[in-house]
């Protein structure tokens, strides 16, 4: 049987010499693309170029959220609409290691419904990853995924060992995760690929790799290692105020490797000056919006919100996307940057900072610090926490600042629960009363 020597790599392993880990002998790679309908890979595109250029065979990997929101339809779309116009060598792959609260069957079902729905929106074939002990006792025997090729993780020992929904059959084994390969300059998960988990046709996911809005006057820009905004804007002719502004960033000295800024040449940014006196404010997708919804919801329309948001497909939104809403109250408010949306997570009914924590491989105490949480046994539905940022928070601006707004709230609970008067959310916030709280609207806090 062949087999070809591969990695996996996401976010966490950093910059990559793509030219290194080619001549080291490894043959294959599998990125992570997306987690849920919230996150995807800043590294993706750059990781993906760089395996292409040094000729690897290349798949890609969606870590999935089990629950009721978002649904497995919701995150397979998102899946696929994350690495369209890609080519793929390996069968797309589902990460299943989290319950999400689920039983057996209930989490298996949910499980073949994304890959079902991944097979059907791509055309390729599918795969699932998942470690030993995670087969032998949380996944349901006999309703259908045997039937789906099995990436097995097992770590430092000779061979995976039987768990019962696959036996002893596998595709693929990831072997390590700490393994040290040229070109990667922190531990890595190594894998053996047999021919199993490659796609008997080569292939491209259906779909066209963004670049630009369909009317050409939008540039998408990836941020290189050494780039400052003051290098990007001279680049562009534009100036630093206008990408912030653009961008929604606060801090024009954070900036990353993989984020990608929008960048307006002169006619569109001529164009949004006659638009300076509109206001905007800040929506978050729930489960079962549509564009239409949120317009009617808004007083607006979909040519509206296609336009504020430079989106390039309206029937794809997703749970969790922000995105700009027109507002015509009081003022403006002030939206979440998308550089921050990367990087930030929604607190649901359940959610321990321990939980979010270990799911994001990071620490309740960088939690506590990046978020400034006087009480890390203190979080509510709904509450915007950061993840992960490129610089600390200083003292007093932690990102409590921001709350969803969750289905019954009224301005009284959300006073009471963070500790503020009714008055003071009125002060921050487009809001004049109980009827402005829109379930989904971001509002600030402070």
């Amino acid at each position: 049987m062949s087999k070809y020597r591969g990695i996996d790599v996401s976010n966490w392993s950093g910059t990559i010499d793509w030219e290194s880990v080619a001549n080291s002998g490894v043959e294959a790679v599998i990125i992570q693309a997306s987690e849920g309908t919230f996150y995807r890979d800043p590294y993706l595109q750059e990781f993906y170029d760089g395996a292409r250029r040094n000729n690897l065979k290349i798949g890609f990997y969606h870590f999935f959220n089990p629950g009721s929101s978002p649904t497995p339809v919701e995150q397979a779309r998102y899946f696929v609409d994350t690495i369209s116009g890609l080519h793929s060598d390996i069968k797309l792959v589902l990460d299943l290691e989290q319950t999400g609260g689920l039983g057996n069957y209930e989490l298996t079902k949910q499980a073949i419904e994304f890959l079902e729905e991944v097979k059907k929106l791509s055309g390729l074939d599918v795969a699932v990853y998942t470690y030993t002990n995670f087969a032998q006792n949380n996944l349901y025997k006999g309703i259908g995924l045997e039937n789906y090729p099995l990436w097995i993780a097992q770590i430092d020992i000779d061979a995976p060992q039987s768990n019962p929904i696959w036996g002893d059959k596998y595709a693929a084994w990831q072997y390590s995760d700490t393994g040290r390969v040229s070109g990667i300059y922190t531990n890595t998960d190594l894998d053996i690929f047999y021919e199993h988990i490659f796609l008997d046709d080569k292939k491209d996911v259906p779909g066209i790799r963004k670049e630009e809005s369909k009317d050409k006057k939008v540039i998408y820009y990836t941020v290189q290692e050494g780039d400052t905004l003051s290098s990007i804007a001279k680049r562009y002719g534009v100036s630093v105020k206008e990408l912030e502004k653009i961008n929604g960033l606060a801090d024009s000295n954070l900036i990353y490797p993989g984020e990608v800024l929008k960048i307006y040449p002169k006619e569109k940014r001529e164009e949004r000056k006659k638009e300076g006196s509109k206001f905007y404010s800040t929506y978050i997708v729930m489960s079962g919006d549509t564009l239409s919804s949120i317009a009617i919801k808004f007083h607006t329309t979909v040519d509206e919100l296609v336009k504020l948001n430079d989106i390039s497909n309206p029937n794809l939104i997703y749970p969790g996307e922000i995105i700009k809403v027109p507002s015509v109250k009081r003022g403006a408010s002030k939206s979440i940057s998308s550089k921050e949306y990367i990087k930030t997570y929604i607190v649901r009914s359940g959610d321990t900072l321990y939980g979010i924590a270990k799911r994001f491989h990071t620490t309740v105490d960088k939690l506590v610090e990046l978020n400034g949480l006087s009480n890390p046994n203190l979080i509510y539905p709904g509450q915007v926490l950061k993840i992960e940022s490129s610089g600390r928070v200083k003292d007093g601006e932690g990102f409590r600042d921001y709350y969803v707004v969750q289905k019954g709230d009224t301005l009284s609970k959300i006073a009471k629960k963070f500790n503020k008067t009714e008055q003071e959310l009125l002060d921050h916030n487009d809001i004049l009363n109980d009827k402005d709280l829109d379930e989904g609207h971001v509002i600030k806090l402070n």
